[in-house]
Parts: structure tokens; C-alpha cells; sequence
């Protein structure tokens, strides 16, 4: 969040601009109700904060309630979110593994699963069969111009993550 808000890459690797966005970062914590999980729902539906990052899926049903929420793309940028499925090398039933992927692309049953999660689909076949209030959300599906300012997190290795990480501690023991 601070790496896009100060103009830099996601992926930084300059250890001056990760220490810019941690003290940038460390600025919010008087604001900070918490850096939680699941939890943060319950958090905003008993209004103990007025703004929150959360995954776009966590986002859908809150925005389904009214016009009390709302789920933005910041303007500075953010994340291109991804979900993968994939089978182990030591998967006891592979077959199984690879009848319940298709199960789960088929278009019908993507479409109700995409519905029930909230999360957009990459299934183009499955998202024609979406609601037009669910589709044409560009909340959701982003434009190609907001896909711009969206960016996709690279393995930094494990010396660039080490920084991040003590960094983004640094911020987190920073909050009261």
C-alpha cells in the first residue's frame, strides 16, 4: 500500500524505498484499529473502523449489504489478485483432483461458485452467465486502464521477503 502510494513498485527491491514505505506506514498506526484476518468484517459491521484492505471476495458480500461499503481500486495502484488450484506431486487420487478442477470450471458450476465466494472469475464462459449488476462491476472486473495501475507480486527471494517482513514487523509493533 505505502510502495504504491509513494509511486514505487510492488515488487521494490531498494531496501531505502522499503524503509520510506515502513515509515510512511508507521505514520497510520495512531489510525490503526489492527492488522487482522477473518475478523475484519465482523470489525466493520460493528463499526469499529471506517476503512479497511481486504481481498476483493471479502469485499462482495459487504458491498451487497448497500450503500455502506464500497470496494475501490486506490488510484495509486495496488495488487492483480490470483487464485490458483493445484495438485499435489504426492496426491493419493489425482484423477479425482483433476475431475473436481473440471467440475469447478465447467461454466455453470463456476458461475455458482463465483457467486457464492464473491471472488471474480477468469472464466469467461462462466462470467457471460453473471447477473449484469455482477459482471459489468468494474469494482470487480477491472477495465483494461484500471488493470494498469494493478500489479502482480514476483517471488522477491527469500533475503528481499526477510526485509519486507521486518519491515512491515517494524510497523505492526509500532501500533498500541
Amino acid at each position: 500500500m505505502s510502495l504504491n502510494k509513494l509511486g514505487y513498485n510492488l515488487n521494490d527491491r531498494n531496501s531505502h524505498h522499503l524503509k520510506e514505505a515502513e515509515r510512511d506506514l508507521t505514520k497510520l498506526a495512531p489510525q490503526v484499529r489492527g492488522v487482522v484476518g477473518d475478523e475484519i468484517t465482523m470489525m466493520l459491521q460493528q463499526n469499529e473502523g471506517n476503512i479497511a484492505v481486504v481481498w476483493s471476495g471479502v469485499a462482495a458480500p459487504l458491498v451487497q449489504e448497500g450503500d455502506k461499503y464500497n470496494y475501490v481500486i486506490p488510484k495509486e495502484g495496488s495488487n492483480l489478485w490470483f487464485d490458483n488450484m493445484v495438485i499435489p506431486k504426492t496426491a493419493q487420487n489425482k484423477e479425482g483432483a483433476y475431475k473436481f478442477m473440471n467440475f469447478l470450471l465447467d461454466a455453470k458450476n463456476n458461475k455458482q461458485n463465483t457467486e457464492f465466494v464473491g471472488y471474480a472469475t477468469p472464466n469467461k464462459a462462466a462470467r457471460q452467465l453473471l447477473p449484469k449488476e455482477i459482471k459489468d462491476d468494474h469494482r470487480f472486473y477491472p477495465t483494461k486502464k484500471e488493470q494498469e495501475r494493478l500489479e502482480v507480486y514476483k517471488d522477491l527471494g527469500p533475503e528481499v521477503l526477510s526485509e519486507y517482513n521486518e519491515n512491515f514487523l517494524n510497523f505492526k509493533m509500532s501500533l498500541k
